[in-house]
């Protein structure tokens, strides 16, 4: 809870989450297990209440929720977000799912062309998100068919998924000696060198840093003029301003409810006892993610996906996107009347260069299209304002 007082800011840890107890050297099968049966505690309430939604990548995460809703006797209804770009089609795994499950699938074409970004758009709240259209057109279709809750696995990374590996995490962490063996020598078979596994065992250090672009690692956007004394944006896993806009301005006026069920109060206090060793597991030279839910589904999903290795390119729609609509990006962000230019976020020379080649162009999508969007929501605001407006000033702290 935060409290804003004229001359100070307050900060009050309300509801601490403290990590479950269970015996020393619990073991990954029976962690899967626990963690099912907390899943299903977490989503038998919306068992009784009519038919249920549910956002279904094809993924890990989504796949649970939904085998476990059923598992609760629910009516369910699955939605996947379909594109027609074969690096980023998953499609192939949502159905699978729903037939091993006996539950119908509904796939929403998603838009990647003109209607992806339009500047008719007038945003309610501050929301940059390259799948804001997608979402938007998969809550029209859950509102359409009279669903209220609407389910999703949005969760499962930061619960299960590695935040800290090393050999430090697996030598320490509450295991058996046997298991912590096998992974030595399962990291020592894997892509990583050996003096940076030496090196996460004496200082503690992550070998996942450099390979994630996020936090200290995250690369800068090459048109974004560096503004003195802001540092760059890293993630906090505790509060995603984003999920919380979604919510507000695409479901919750619809009279739909995202529900989270992986984030069910139990299931945070299980991850908070589960080793960091138990988030990643080396094996004959690949590394297996979130092992606990692939352990979890393993007698409940078909092999192709538990066992499914790999991502799909997600990033590749809104990439497309850009490429083939560099006139629409360049007049939003970078023309003389842009909010962004005259507040002087974004260098117009620097977006130039940026927009020169297509590598480049891949490179920075994301951050151009959420841009966009910044440039568009500002747009909107100066029009509801109308002489309130105060030009640069209210358009710098927005915009920031």
């Amino acid at each position: 809870m935060v409290v804003l007082e004229p001359h100070r800011t307050t900060t009050v840890d309300y509801d601490r989450i403290t990590p479950i107890a269970l015996p020393r050297r619990t073991t990954l099968p029976e962690y899967a297990e626990l963690a099912y049966q907390l899943l299903l505690e977490a989503v038998r309430p919306y068992a009784g209440g009519g038919r249920i939604g549910v956002l279904l990548s094809g993924g890990i995460d989504s796949s649970s929720v939904l085998t476990a809703l059923v598992d609760a006797g629910a009516d369910a209804i699955a939605y996947h977000l379909d594109t027609d770009d074969p690096l980023a089609d998953e499609s192939a795994y949502a159905r699978a799912v729903c037939e091993h499950l006996d539950v119908p699938l509904v796939s929403i074409p998603t838009d990647n062309d003109a209607g992806y970004l339009s500047r008719s758009w007038d945003f309610p709240h501050p929301y940059s998100h390259t799948g804001y259209r997608y979402l938007e057109q998969a809550a029209e279709r859950v509102a359409g068919d009279g669903v209220t809750f609407l389910l999703t696995g949005r969760e499962g990374d930061i619960l299960f998924g590695p935040l800290h590996y090393g050999v430090h995490d697996i030598l320490f962490g509450d295991l058996r000696w046997r298991e912590k063996q096998e992974m030595i020598y399962g990291l020592l078979a894997s892509r990583w060198q050996l003096p940076r596994i030496l090196k996460s065992c004496i200082s503690n250090a992550s070998l996942l840093e450099g390979s994630m672009p996020i936090g200290e690692n995250a690369r800068r956007s090459d048109f974004l003029a560096p503004m003195s004394g802001v540092s760059d944006e890293k993630i906090d896993y505790e509060f995603m301003p984003q999920e919380l806009t979604m919510d507000l301005a695409l479901f919750r006026e619809r009279g739909i409810l995202l529900c989270s069920p992986m984030g069910s109060r139990d299931l945070r206090r299980l991850s908070m006892r589960l080793p960091n060793a138990y988030r990643w597991i080396p094996f004959q030279g690949r590394v297996i993610d979130k092992p606990v839910l692939r352990m979890m589904l393993a007698r409940r999903l078909p092999d192709r996906i538990w066992r499914r290795a790999g991502r799909s390119w997600l990033n590749s729609p809104p990439q497309n996107y850009a490429l083939r609509h560099l006139p629409l990006l360049r007049e939003l962000i970078g023309s003389p009347g842009s909010h962004l230019v005259r507040t002087g976020i974004v260098n117009p020379a620097l977006l130039a260069g940026a927009l020169g080649q297509p590598v480049s162009i891949r490179r920075n999508a994301e951050a151009l299209i959420c841009s966009a969007m910044s440039e568009l929501f500002l747009r909107s605001m100066e029009r509801r304002l109308g002489t309130a407006w105060k030009g640069p000033n209210d358009a710098r702290a927005f915009a920031s």
